[in-house]
């Protein structure tokens, strides 16, 4: 339940403080006294969207801060969800700094608005008569029947897994599409990756490659020159490694003669050792060339091929080429594990159709199980309201399509007079008596839903006479379950709160200021009778504003 309400540098509302109590409020004043200012500072606090234009004041800080009673409430669940510290007694504030920017509390824990909003929606309905229209909308007529039936819970999962099932039909036509374009790419795919496969382009060594080729390209020149450099190293008496062998064996008689000798030995026994080597690396390339001379032309070949594919594909080197094939090698597994994902996304959407429509199919039973009590209380109201004539019914029929709501499909039917024929509500109603309709509902539905506060802001605008006491009695009878404050311009309806508060303007600071104040019994017949006649100082007006009092 609301209990406290603070604003400040709000429009013109300098600063402002109103306690509220259990029961049915009552608030009143002329029009442009500033009313629907106080209501707009509190929906800012509930976190409606920041008016800057209502900030006159840029040079301060603008603040609303609404205190609620929770001990009745069961929130703690919110609370633990968002990482907010619990107590019974709830302080909600919204800031709007000199910048525009604003910031949402709850118990002094900054939030964001869509949790300041889901927890003002289970602490608050403010109705004005606009909401009124909220009844011609066919889902209204759900959340009526949902919460008779106390289908909320159902609802909720049931939502849920509707909000799954769309995504998982997006993520099935999103698979879809790439499925069709990778379709149309998978024979060029193909026909790129058996290119690659046709190199075995994994073991290619370009610069071997060319080195290769190019020593083909001289092949008669290199074995000429290697053959002869061959027969100088070895050949007989005459070749060089064998004159080294007789120096270094005529230096190794030598060796122990100064350590100068002995350096001189170990320098030509290095010397021949390297020219061995390079004797058996000469003789290796010359056995390399006689085995792959009849295989250059393939070399060339594979060659052509990998200057071929970097043109084509616009790289300049085989690990370029790698990226490539892999990729098309990534696309082809794709298409090849796209299929499966599918599958699996056709086949989870056909069983959470199959369970959501049996979820569904226990939501309408239990809808339609109600129909009949809700339509009896209504009318029941209807008859207290003055449309004694009038009957409103509640037309429900299923569908074979699962809808976000379910697979119901309803309309509110009204009749203005006996033997006339139903007619939807939005066709043929007025708009007096769309308000006490809706009036009704709300009545209704104060028993079945756990909100503590509602607000009704001028919802009994186009009502009158005897019809308006009648109103105002439903007003206090939901008071009985839940705090009821209500805005309005009539006498009647306000003289049934059990307090009354009046709203006003007066002058501070060379300035014109909204403000409120609690009436007094006296004040409060001196108010009742000046909204009857006009004139607080009628008798008759005020004798009736004592009888409507008491």
């Amino acid at each position: 339940m609301l209990t406290k309400l603070k604003i400040n540098n709000y429009a013109l509302i300098d600063s402002l403080e109103i306690s509220f109590n259990k029961g049915m409020t009552s608030i009143t004043g002329e029009t442009g006294a500033g009313k629907s200012i106080i209501l707009g500072g509190l929906s800012m606090v509930l976190g409606s969207r920041v008016d800057n234009s209502k900030i006159i004041n840029k040079d301060k800080k603008c603040f609303v801060e609404a205190s609620f009673d929770l001990t009745e409430m069961y929130l703690k669940n919110y609370f633990v969800k968002n990482d907010l510290d619990y107590d019974d007694t709830t302080i909600i504030r919204r800031e709007v700094n000199q910048n525009g920017k604003s910031r949402a509390f709850i118990n002094d824990t900054p939030v964001k608005l869509d949790q300041l909003s889901e927890l003002t929606n289970n602490l608050i309905d403010v109705h004005s008569q606009f909401n009124n229209l909220d009844i011609l909308d066919s889902n209204f007529i759900f959340l009526i029947l949902d919460s008779l039936s106390k289908n909320q819970d159902k609802i909720k999962e049931y939502s849920r897994n509707f909000k799954l099932l769309k995504v998982l039909e997006k993520e099935l036509n999103d698979k879809k599409i790439l499925r069709d374009k990778l379709n149309s790419d998978l024979d060029y795919n193909k026909f790129l990756h058996d290119e690659f496969n046709d190199l075995e382009i994994n073991n290619i060594n370009q610069e071997e490659l060319q080195d290769k080729i190019k020593e083909a390209d001289d092949l008669d020149q290199i074995k000429d020159v290697l053959s002869i450099t061959m027969g100088h190293l070895d050949s007989g008496e005459v070749g060089v490694l064998n004159k080294l062998q007789d120096i270094s064996r005529n230096l190794n008689k030598l060796s122990n003669s100064s350590e100068r000798i002995n350096l001189l030995c170990k320098r030509i026994q290095s010397i021949i050792q390297e020219l061995n080597i390079f004797s058996s690396d000469i003789e290796l390339i010359l056995s390399d060339i006689d085995n792959n001379e009849e295989n250059i032309d393939d070399l060339r070949s594979m060659q052509d091929k990998i200057y071929s594919l970097q043109n084509k594909h616009r790289v300049n080197t085989i690990e370029e080429l790698l990226r490539i094939k892999n990729d098309i090698e990534f696309k082809i597994s794709t298409q090849n594990d796209i299929d499966n994902d599918v599958l699996k996304i056709e086949k989870s959407i056909s069983s959470l159709i199959l369970n959501l429509k049996a979820e569904a199919l226990k939501i309408h039973n239990k809808r339609r199980s109600v129909i009949h009590d809700f339509e009896k209380l209504m009318n029941k109201n209807l008859i207290e309201l003055g449309m004694e004539k009038s009957n409103v019914k509640i037309e429900l029929s299923e569908t074979e399509i699962i809808q976000k709501n379910g697979i119901s499909i309803g309309k509110l039917l009204f009749r203005s007079n006996k033997g006339s024929r139903y007619c939807e509500l939005k066709d043929i109603a007025s708009g007096g008596e769309i308000s006490r309709i809706m009036l009704s509902v709300k009545t209704i539905l104060s028993k079945y839903t756990k909100l503590a506060s509602i607000i009704f802001d001028e919802i009994d605008t186009g009502i009158s006479g005897s019809v308006s006491s009648k109103v105002g009695e439903l007003m206090k009878f939901m008071a009985q379950n839940m705090q009821v404050i209500v805005i309005t311009h009539i006498a009647q309806v306000a003289s049934k709160g059990n307090f009354h508060f009046k709203v006003f303007k007066r002058e501070h600071n060379d300035k014109v200021i909204t403000d409120i104040k609690l009436l007094s019994d006296k004040e409060r017949v001196n108010e009742i009778a000046e909204m009857l006649s006009g004139d607080r100082s009628n008798k008759s007006a005020n004798e009736l504003a004592s009888e409507l009092l008491n």
